[in-house]
């Protein structure tokens, strides 16, 4: 039996692996729309927590790493306590662009790998 060579390997290892959260089209998102709140890799943003007069839930801690997708996703779409919902059918602003309702999957998805 012939062993295969290790770039072979390489790359079908390369498929079985996810995605480096880099390229995940939900980090774009949320680079657009979360970032400003939620801060850097979801490890929240002090001056925001300041202005809104809340902590705001930091995306990599375990409270909201518990979170099914779909409890994230109705936070998400519809809003909580100061988060108003995403924009999703309104126009764009510049401090707060619009979601679209297939890109909060992708949020979710990039969510995950925000985990401590």
């Amino acid at each position: 039996m012939k062993l295969a060579s290790s770039s072979a390997v390489v790359l079908f290892l390369g498929f079985l692996l996810p995605a480096y959260p880099a390229d995940l089209p939900g980090k774009q998102v949320y680079d657009k729309s979360c970032v400003n709140c939620h801060g850097q890799a979801g490890k929240g943003d002090k001056m925001a927590d300041s202005f809104w007069k809340v902590t705001i839930p930091r995306l990599n801690s375990k409270y909201v790493q518990g979170k099914s997708d779909a409890e994230l996703k109705k936070i998400i779409i519809g809003g909580v306590r100061k988060m108003e919902p995403v924009k999703m059918g309104a126009p764009s602003s510049p401090h707060r662009p619009k979601i679209a309702p297939e890109q909060v999957d992708d949020v979710i998805q990039y969510v995950r790998t925000l985990k401590k």
